[in-house]
C-alpha cells in the first residue's frame, strides 16, 4: 500500500512503514514531498503527482525519475486511458502525455474549463470533472471534450465543483460535489438525480471520494464522515467519529477512499491518519462500554442468556444486569440502586430464565428472581433467612428437562422446592466449591468443582460419581478444578479446567482424552464450548477463541489482531441462538458472530524480502556497502563476502486482513532442504554460512486460508570464498602442487641418476684403479728389473771413463753414456719411490737440515738445463739462513721435481723463492710463466700419470707431481697451485719446520 502524504511517500507491507522523501543528495530520490496524487497503470508503474511535478517510480532501483516537462507544475489528479496516455490535471489545466513516446500535449483553448479531476471508465471513455458542475467527455477524434450537466438535461447549471465521479453496475454515474453533495446521473439519458444533498444538521455534504467496494456498494468520503451507498437497494449507511470508539473512524474529514485486492477499505482522513476496514475482521460485533452512547454497563461479561420474547441478559461483575434488544441494540441498565425492585448488586454471576422469571446470582449478595414483564425484582434470598442457602455466593444455575431448578453456590448445590419455595441441598453431595451444574440428554447431572474434580449424579438415584485427577494416570481427568462442563450433539461430554486444558470423557472406559498447548491450544486455561453447525466447537480461553474440530484434533485461534475485543475471555460466559449466532463474554466486553459467516481467503497473497541486513546493519541499494544493483524487494540474486556470511532477512505476505496472524515457512537449498516454520516471526537470522550458493524461500498462511502461498519469492545468495579458497587459489594450489610433484619427481630421477653416476663413477674408478695397480705393478717390474743391469753397467763405465782419459773423444762419449746411464737409473729409482709411497712403504727420516744450501744445491743442477733452454732462472732466498726438520731426499726430490717441470714447461722465467710462513712453516714457491694451467685441473694434475693436453709433447711419466704432493703429505705438509698471479704458474711447497720425530745431525733425536 502506498500513502502520500505532506510529508514524503510511504510504503506499507503490514507490519511497517517505509517513506520516501526528497533528499538532494542522493540522485533518484523524490523531488517534492508535498504528494497531491498517486496512480498505479494498467502496465504495473507507480505515478506521482506532487507539488512540483509528476515522478514515476522504478521499482527494482527504488528510484523516482521526473517527467520534465511536468517540473515546477502543481499535479492535482493522474489517470491512464487505454491508449497508454496519462492523462495530467495540474493547476485546472489538462495535459497529456504519451508514455512510449515520452511527449506532452496541453489542452488549451479545446478545454475552456477548470478540470478538477480525470476518471477513465470501463469503455475506455475518459471524463473530467469541472469547477462549473458539468462533466466533459473527451472526444479522441476531434480532440475537443463533450458538456453534460449532472443536474440534467436543459437545467440550470449549479457553480460548485465536481469532485468525483464513480461508475455503476448499469453505466450511470455516481457524482459526488462540494457543494451538491451526490448526484446519480444517466449519460445516455441526461438525467439526473440526488442521492445524498445534506447533512444531518441540513449542511451541504462536501464529497471528497466516491469508491466502489462491491457490485452495488459504494462508499463516500465526504467532510462529515463516509457514507455507504446502495444503489440496488437505494439503502444509506452513515458512518462518523465516535470519541469514545476505538473502533470508529478516526477523523470526519475523509479525503480518499481505496480498495485493495483483498477487499480491505482504506480511508485517508485529514486529521485521523489512515482507517481500514475488511469484512474479515468485521465478523466480530463488539459491545462495550461507551460513555455518553447507549452501550453495555460494564467490561468484564459473565453470565449470558436469553429470554422467551428474544431479548438477552447479559450479566456483568463489574456493572450489574444488562438487558439487550436484539431488534433495536439498545441496551437497558439494571443497577443496585436501594429502591424496591433493584437488583441487590452489581457483581452477577448465575443466570436462568424461568418462564417470566428470571433467577439472578450475585456475589455474596444472595439470590434475586426478576419479574420480566416488570423488569422488577420481586424476590430476594438471603442465605440462612427463611431458607437452607448456607452461601450468598451464587455461582450458576441449572434448569432441567423435568422443570427442576439446581443452583450452584460456592458451598454445595441445591435443589429448588417450588412448594415450600426453599432450597434443598442435593443429599450426599459434599459442600464445596461449584462451578457449573449441567443435565445431559440422559438426565444425568455433571458438576463441575473448583479443586475437587467432576460430580455425575442424578436427581433420581442415591449417590454420585467424582472423577478426579491421577498423578500416574494419564487417561484420568486432567485437572481437579473444572469450570464448565458441555454435552455436544453427538452426547460426548466435554469438560474444561483451569489449567489442564479440553477434556472428553469417555462413557465406556469412563476415562479422559486430554488436548491443550500440546494439540496447538493457544493456553490450557478454558472457559466454556460453544458447536456450531458444522459440529466445531469455539472455546473461550485466556488466549483467543479457539476453533476446534472434535474429529480431527485441528484447531485454530482467533485473537484480537481478528477483530476480538480481547484475547482474555471470561467464565462461565457464552450463548448460542437458534440461529446459531454464538456469543460469547470477556473482560472487556461481549463479542458475537455468526460462523457461518467465516469464509476461507481465496485471494493468493504474494510474499516479498523486505529488508536484508549483514551483521545487524541494514544494506542499501547503493554505496560501498551495497550488495545488489536492485532492490530487497525485487532482487533474485544477492552476492556476500565470505565476511557477509551472517546476516537476516526480512519478509512479509501482502495481506493485511490480520498481518499479525500471518504464518510463514522458509527454507534454505543449500543449508536444509525442509520447510522450517516460524508462525507469525518474519525474520531469519543466518550465522556464519559456509562459502557457496544457497537459495532462500518463503511462504505464507494468511489469516482465512487453509492453503499456503504459491506466489513465493526466491533469492539466490552467493558466498564468495575468500582468496585462499577461491578458484583462482585453488587453481594456484593446482599449479603448486604440480610444480613440487614435478620437482620432486625430476629431483628423484635426478637422485637416481646421480647415484647411477656415481655408481659408474666407483665402478669407472675401481676399474682405473685397478688398471693404475697394473700399470705399476708393470713399471716396477720392469724398472725393478731394469736397475740390476744399469747397476752393472755403470761400474764398468765408471773404469772405462777413469782409464780414457789419454783419449778425449772417448772419454767424452762415455761421459755421455755415463750420464744417460745415470738417468735412466735416476727414473727407474724414482718409479721404485713412487711405488713405495703408494703402498705407504716409504719412510722418511726428519733430520734437522739448511734449508737454503740445499735450494742452492738443487738451483745450481738445474741452471745448465735453464741456458740451454734460454730461460731467466733466479733464486730468492732470506738472508738469514733457515732451518728445519726434512727428510733430504724426499726434499731433494720435491723440489727437484717442481724446478724441473718449471724449466721444461716455462717459456722465459723461472723464479724459486723461499719464505718463511704463519704458524711455524716454510714455503718453497716455484714460478714459471708457461701457459696457463686452467683451475679446473687444479687438483688432477696432481694425480699419477695425468697429463694436460700442451704438456703432451713433452717427454715426462706423470708422476713426478703426484710423488711430490705425496711426499709432502709425508712431511704433514702440502703442495698445491696458487692462482694469485695471472702472468704465472706457482707451485707451493709448504711444510712444517717441525715434525713429530725429529733427528739431530749428530746422530741424537727427539720427540715432539
Amino acid at each position: 500500500m502506498w500513502f502520500g502524504t505532506k510529508d514524503g511517500l510511504n510504503r506499507f507491507d503490514g507490519y511497517s512503514f517505509k517513506t520516501y522523501r526528497h533528499d538532494p543528495d542522493q540522485a533518484g530520490s523524490l523531488g517534492n514531498d508535498l504528494i497531491y496524487a498517486l496512480h498505479h497503470d494498467q502496465e504495473q508503474t507507480l505515478w506521482v503527482g506532487t507539488n512540483n511535478g509528476v515522478y514515476q517510480y522504478n521499482p527494482a532501483k527504488e528510484s523516482f525519475t521526473i517527467i520534465k516537462e511536468t517540473k515546477g507544475m502543481r499535479i492535482i489528479d493522474l489517470a491512464s486511458d487505454q491508449r497508454g496516455n496519462l492523462w495530467i490535471l495540474s493547476s485546472f489545466k489538462i495535459y497529456l502525455y504519451q508514455k512510449r513516446t515520452k511527449k506532452i500535449q496541453a489542452f488549451t483553448h479545446n478545454a475552456p474549463f477548470d478540470a478538477s479531476l480525470v476518471t477513465v471508465l470501463k469503455d475506455s471513455s475518459v471524463w473530467i470533472s469541472t469547477g462549473k458542475g458539468t462533466l466533459e467527455k473527451y472526444n479522441p477524434k476531434e480532440n475537443n471534450f463533450q458538456r453534460f450537466n449532472i443536474n440534467g438535461k436543459n437545467a440550470k447549471t449549479e457553480y460548485g465543483w465536481v469532485s468525483r465521479i464513480a461508475e455503476t453496475e448499469n453505466g450511470n454515474l455516481l457524482v459526488g460535489t462540494t457543494n451538491q453533495g451526490v448526484k446519480l446521473f444517466n449519460p445516455v439519458t441526461l438525467t439526473s438525480k440526488n442521492i445524498l444533498r445534506l447533512n444531518d444538521d441540513q449542511t451541504p455534504i462536501f464529497v471528497r471520494d466516491i469508491k466502489k467496494t462491491g457490485a452495488h456498494e459504494f462508499w463516500i468520503a465526504t467532510e462529515s464522515g463516509i457514507y455507504i451507498y446502495n444503489d440496488e437497494s437505494g439503502a444509506i449507511i452513515h458512518i462518523k467519529k465516535q470519541y469514545n470508539n476505538d473502533y470508529s473512524l478516526s477523523d470526519n474529514a475523509v479525503y480518499t477512499i481505496c480498495l485493495d485486492r483483498e477487499g480491505g477499505v482504506w480511508t485517508g482522513t485529514y486529521f485521523g491518519g489512515v482507517n481500514y476496514y475488511s469484512s474479515h475482521t468485521s465478523l466480530f460485533t463488539k459491545y462495550f462500554p461507551q460513555k455518553g452512547t447507549n452501550s453495555i454497563s460494564g467490561s468484564d461479561v459473565r453470565e449470558i442468556t436469553r429470554d422467551g420474547n428474544g431479548n438477552f441478559w447479559i450479566g456483568t461483575e463489574d456493572a450489574g444486569l444488562n438487558k439487550l434488544d436484539a431488534k433495536t441494540g439498545i441496551f437497558k441498565h439494571f443497577l443496585p440502586d436501594g429502591k424496591p425492585g433493584s437488583i441487590a448488586y452489581s457483581n452477577i454471576h448465575g443466570l436462568l430464565v424461568d418462564g417470566n422469571k428470571l433467577w439472578v446470582g450475585t456475589f455474596e449478595h444472595g439470590l434475586d428472581v426478576l419479574d420480566l414483564k416488570t423488569e422488577k425484582v420481586i424476590k430476594h434470598y438471603q442465605a440462612g433467612v427463611g431458607n437452607a442457602l448456607r452461601t450468598n455466593f451464587i455461582v450458576t444455575f441449572c434448569k432441567t428437562r423435568s422443570g427442576e431448578i439446581l443452583v450452584g453456590t460456592i458451598n454445595g448445590i441445591y435443589r429448588y422446592n417450588r412448594k415450600r419455595d426453599d432450597f434443598e441441598p442435593i443429599a450426599g453431595l459434599p459442600f464445596i466449591f461449584y462451578y457449573s451444574v449441567i443435565e445431559d440428554s440422559k438426565g444425568n447431572i455433571w458438576a463441575g468443582s473448583f479443586n475437587d474434580g467432576l460430580f455425575q449424579f442424578n436427581l433420581s438415584k442415591p449417590g454420585y460419581v467424582n472423577y478426579r485427577n491421577s498423578p500416574r494416570d494419564a487417561k484420568s481427568l486432567s485437572l481437579n478444578t473444572v469450570n464448565s462442563v458441555f454435552e455436544d450433539s453427538k452426547q460426548q461430554i466435554w469438560i474444561t479446567t483451569d489449567g489442564g486444558g479440553l477434556c472428553r470423557f469417555d462413557q465406556k472406559t469412563h476415562q479422559f482424552n486430554r488436548y491443550g498447548i500440546k494439540n496447538g491450544f493457544p493456553s490450557n486455561y478454558l472457559f466454556r464450548i460453544e458447536e456450531d453447525a458444522v459440529n466445531k466447537f469455539w472455546i473461550s480461553s485466556t488466549r483467543g477463541l479457539i476453533h476446534f474440530d472434535p474429529n480431527t484434533g485441528l484447531s485454530k485461534t482467533y485473537s484480537k489482531a481478528n477483530g476480538l475485543l480481547t484475547d482474555q475471555f471470561n467464565y462461565s460466559s457464552a450463548y448460542q441462538d437458534e440461529d446459531g449466532r454464538t456469543y460469547f463474554g470477556s473482560v472487556k466486553g461481549l463479542v458475537s458472530f455468526n460462523p457461518a459467516n467465516l469464509k476461507a481467503t481465496s485471494y493468493e497473497t504474494p510474499v516479498f524480502l523486505t529488508g536484508f541486513q549483514i551483521n545487524s546493519s541494514e544494506i542499501g541499494l547503493n554505496g560501498a556497502d551495497s550488495i545488489s544493483d536492485q532492490s530487497i524487494v525485487y532482487a533474485n540474486t544477492i552476492e556476500l563476502n565470505y565476511n557477509q556470511s551472517s546476516f537476516s532477512i526480512d519478509f512479509a505476505a501482502l495481506s493485511y486482513l490480520s498481518p499479525e496472524m500471518t504464518e510463514y515457512a522458509y527454507k534454505m537449498t543449500g543449508l536444509y532442504k525442509n520447510w522450517e516454520y516460524l508462525k507469525t516471526n518474519r525474520k531469519v537470522y543466518f550465522t556464519k554460512l559456509a562459502p557457496g550458493n544457497y537459495i532462500f524461500e518463503v511462504k505464507a498462511l494468511v489469516e482465512g486460508s487453509s492453503t499456503w502461498s504459491t506466489k513465493n519469492v526466491k533469492l539466490l545468495i552467493k558466498i564468495r570464498p575468500p582468496f585462499y579458497l577461491s578458484p583462482i587459489a585453488y587453481l594456484l594450489y593446482l599449479i603448486a602442487a604440480g610444480g613440487i610433484i614435478f620437482f620432486l619427481v625430476r629431483s628423484y630421477h635426478r637422485k637416481i641418476a646421480l647415484k647411477n653416476s656415481r655408481r659408474m663413477e666407483v665402478f669407472e674408478h675401481e676399474k682405473q684403479k685397478e688398471v693404475y695397480q697394473a700399470k705399476i705393478e708393470f713399471f716396477t717390474n720392469v724398472a725393478h728389473e731394469i736397475r740390476t743391469p744399469l747397476t752393472l753397467i755403470i761400474g764398468p763405465m765408471e773404469k772405462l771413463i777413469k782409464q780414457a782419459d789419454a783419449v778425449p773423444a772417448i772419454e767424452k762419449n762415455l761421459r755421455i753414456m755415463g750420464r744417460n746411464t745415470d738417468r735412466l737409473l735416476k727414473l727407474t729409482n724414482q718409479l721404485l719411490d713412487f711405488r713405495k709411497t703408494e703402498t705407504s712403504e716409504f719412510s722418511l727420516n726428519f733430520v734437522k737440515a739448511d734449508i737454503s744450501e740445499i735450494l742452492k744445491d738443487v738451483f745450481l743442477q738445474f741452471q745448465p738445463a735453464a741456458e740451454q733452454a734460454d730461460i731467466k732462472y733466479d733464486l730468492h732466498i732470506p738472508e738469514k739462513k733457515l732451518h728445519a726438520y726434512i727428510d733430504v731426499e724426499a726434499f731433494y726430490k720435491m723440489t727437484s721435481n717442481l724446478i724441473d717441470n718449471a724449466i721444461k714447461y716455462g717459456k722465459t722465467t723461472v723464479q724459486i723463492n723461499l719464505s718463511l710462513q704463519e704458524g711455524d712453516k716454510f714455503a718453497v714457491i716455484v714460478k714459471n710463466d708457461g701457459k696457463r694451467i686452467p683451475i679446473e685441473i687444479k687438483d688432477k694434475i696432481f694425480e699419477p700419470f695425468f697429463r694436460g693436453k700442451e704438456t703432451e709433447i713433452k717427454a715426462g711419466t706423470g708422476i713426478g707431481l703426484s710423488i711430490s704432493k705425496s711426499l709432502a703429505q709425508l712431511h704433514s705438509g702440502e703442495l698445491y697451485l696458487d692462482f694469485n698471479d695471472r702472468d704465472f704458474n706457482i707451485f707451493v711447497l709448504e711444510l712444517p719446520i717441525h715434525q713429530l720425530i725429529e733427528f739431530n745431525l749428530n746422530g741424537k733425536w727427539k720427540k715432539l
